[in-house]
C-alpha cells in the first residue's frame, strides 16, 4: 500500500476516533441535543448548494437514513457522553458490527457461522467487562443510551444497504437539514430551554469549533473514505477501524484526563477482538461492514 494511502487511512481514523472527545467538550458547554441540531443544520447548509437532486424515492431512503442517524443514533450518543467517558462510549459503540450481524442473522436469515459466533461472543463478554469499569459520573442510564446508539447506528447501516450509490454533498444535504429541526423540537421537549435564559454564559468557541469539527471535518473524512472505498479492496481499508476506540481511548486521556484502568483495558481487548474476528469473516465473504459514522 503506498505511504500516502496509510497517511490517509489514519488520519480518517484520527478524526473518527477523536470524535468522541469533542463531543464530550461540546456537551460540556451546551445541551447535547442543541449541539446536534447545530451540527446538523450547520452539515446541511453547508454541502445543499453542491447537492444533485436524486429523485424523490432516493431522497425519502436519505432522509430515512437521516432519521435513523440523527436523532436516534448521534441523539442517544451525545446524551450518553454527558454520563460516560469518551474512551468507554467508544468501545461500547464498536458492538454495532455485532448488532448489525444478528440483526442480520434474525431478520434476514443470514449465514452466521462457528467462528462468526466466536467473535460475536468474545466481543460481548469484551462490552460485559466495559460495563464494569470506573467513569466519571457514570449511571446506568448511560451504558444503556451508549447501547441504544449502538443498535440504531447498526440499523442505520442496513438501511444503507438498500441505497445506490449517492452523490455525496447530496447524500449529507438530505441526511442532515431535513431531520435538524426535529432534534431541536426533541431537545425543547426533553431538555427544556434552559441554555437560552443566559446566552452569555454558553463557551460560544467551544461550541462553535465542535460544530466546525463535525459538520465540515468530520463530513470531508467521510467522503475521502468513500473515495478510497472506490479504488481500494475493503479488506485493506475496514481493519483499519478496529484502531477508532484505541484512538478514542489515546485522545481521551490525553485531552480529557480520562482513566485508564486494567478494566477499560480488558473489556476493550476482548471487544476489539470479536469485533475484529466478526468483520474478518464479513471480509472474507465479502458482506457489506458497518463503518463508523
Amino acid at each position: 500500500m503506498p505511504l500516502k494511502s496509510v497517511f490517509l487511512i489514519l488520519l480518517v481514523i484520527f478524526i473518527w476516533g477523536s470524535n468522541f472527545v469533542a463531543i464530550k467538550i461540546g456537551v460540556g458547554a451546551i445541551d447535547p441535543l442543541v449541539l446536534l441540531a447545530m451540527r446538523f443544520t450547520a452539515a446541511g447548509l453547508i454541502f445543499i448548494p453542491f447537492m444533485k437532486w436524486p429523485g424523490w424515492a432516493k431522497a425519502r431512503q436519505i432522509m430515512l437514513v437521516g432519521l435513523l442517524m440523527g436523532p436516534l443514533h448521534q441523539g442517544l450518543l451525545y446524551v450518553s457522553l454527558t454520563y460516560l467517558d469518551a474512551g468507554l462510549v467508544s468501545i461500547i459503540m464498536k458492538s454495532n458490527v455485532i448488532m448489525v450481524t444478528l440483526i442480520g442473522w434474525f431478520f434476514l436469515k443470514e449465514t452466521v457461522g462457528w467462528r462468526t459466533w466466536t467473535g460475536i461472543f468474545v466481543g460481548l463478554m469484551g462490552v460485559i467487562v466495559i460495563f464494569g469499569a470506573p467513569s466519571a459520573g457514570a449511571a446506568p442510564i448511560g451504558y444503556l443510551l451508549a447501547l441504544l446508539s449502538a443498535f440504531f447506528i447498526a440499523l442505520t447501516y442496513v438501511a444503507q444497504k438498500k441505497l445506490d450509490a449517492v452523490h455525496p454533498p447530496t447524500y449529507i444535504a438530505l441526511m442532515c437539514l431535513p431531520v435538524a429541526p426535529l432534534i431541536m423540537l426533541s431537545s425543547i421537549f426533553i431538555e427544556g430551554t434552559q441554555w437560552t435564559q443566559d446566552l452569555n454564559a454558553v463557551n460560544w468557541k467551544i461550541v462553535g469549533s465542535v460544530v466546525f469539527y463535525q459538520a465540515i471535518i468530520l463530513s470531508l473524512s467521510h467522503m475521502l473514505w468513500q473515495r478510497m472505498i472506490a479504488r481500494m479492496p475493503l479488506s485493506q481499508l475496514v481493519p483499519w477501524t478496529l484502531l477508532i476506540p484505541v484512538v478514542a481511548l489515546g485522545t481521551s486521556v490525553l485531552f480529557l484526563h480520562e482513566p485508564l484502568t486494567l478494566t477499560i483495558i480488558i473489556g476493550g481487548l476482548l471487544t476489539i477482538s470479536g469485533v475484529g474476528i466478526v468483520t474478518f469473516r464479513k471480509i472474507k465473504k465479502n458482506e457489506p461492514i458497518a463503518l463508523e459514522k
